[in-house]
Order: structure tokens, then sequence, then C-alpha cells
């Protein structure tokens, strides 16, 4: 069923709309889609990390490496984990917040909420809570140099001219 056009019709939009998001544009449910839910809050999040403790990051969404040991750490919760003391925040207590990085709960934890005080206490304006992941789509398929950004900026032009007609 789910190869058919009803069944993805289907699945695919229980995947697109099936979880809660404070997004201010569809565009961000569009790169979620392809890139994982909550893909565009997160990698807003590792800017916000970027920001505030001068350590780049690519801005993927992912905020846990999978199976990553507390001594062991992925590259954005070390990062988070080198704000520790101005967050006032040990690494265990950044490791619970981080777990919720694939929830909407992680927008009411203190991890969320501090960093971005203290990036934009830097950056001297608010930054937003939602951008376009930097991932680059690869495939045996795909022979041009496609990313999660153009992906999104596709469906949402193509849902614009849809809209128009």
């Amino acid at each position: 069923e789910v190869f058919s056009r009803r069944g993805g019709m289907h699945f695919g939009i229980a995947h697109l709309l099936g979880y809660p998001a404070h997004y201010d544009k569809s565009l961000y449910r569009y790169a979620d889609f392809n890139a994982g839910w909550y893909a565009s809050r997160n990698a807003a999040f590792q800017a916000a990390v970027t920001k505030a403790s001068g350590i780049e990051l690519q801005l993927d969404g992912d905020l846990l490496m999978p199976g990553a040991s507390m001594d062991n750490p992925g590259a954005t919760e070390r990062a988070v984990r080198a704000l520790g003391g101005r967050l006032g925040m040990d690494p265990r207590e950044i490791r619970r917040a981080l777990q919720q990085s694939d929830s909407l709960d992680f927008e009411r934890t203190a991890l969320y909420s501090q960093v971005f005080a203290l990036a934009e206490r830097d950056a001297g304006r608010l930054l937003p809570r939602a951008i376009l992941p930097g991932i680059k789509l690869q495939s045996p398929k795909i022979t041009r140099n496609l990313t999660t950004a153009w992906f999104a900026n596709r469906v949402d032009d193509r849902w614009r001219r849809c809209m128009k007609r």
C-alpha cells in the first residue's frame, strides 16, 4: 500500500504533519521531511551553540552522535559542554537535555533557552529558532550538488504554485 499513490500520499502526509512543531514557515517541515523531524529547529540550536561557544559546527540538526558515550561525545555535545560553566550545567544535565532533541519537549529545557540567551547576548539580536539544515544529499543516482535546502525550497515552490492555481 505504501508504494501506491494513495499510500504514498497517506504515509507521506502523516510523516510531514504528524508531529507538533513551532515553525513559522512550512519550508522547515519540508526540510525535516528530508532530514528528520526537528532537524531545522536543531540546526538553529547548533548555530546558537556555534555563536555562543565560537566552535564551528556542521548545522545538520543531529545533536547527539548515535552510540556516543559520555566519555566520547559527538561534536555538538562537546561544544555545548564547553559552555557548561556559563550555563551552570554539568555533562550529565547537558546529555539529558540533548536526549530530548527528537521531541518538542527539547524547546522547554533549560539548555535550549540558556544557549539561545547566551548566543543572542553575544549576537546583540534575536536568533532564528529554525534554519535549513546544511546537509548534502548523496546517492549513486544523484549527479548534481543537491542539499536539504534545495529539496525544501523546491517543495515549497511547488506548494506555492499549486496554491496559486
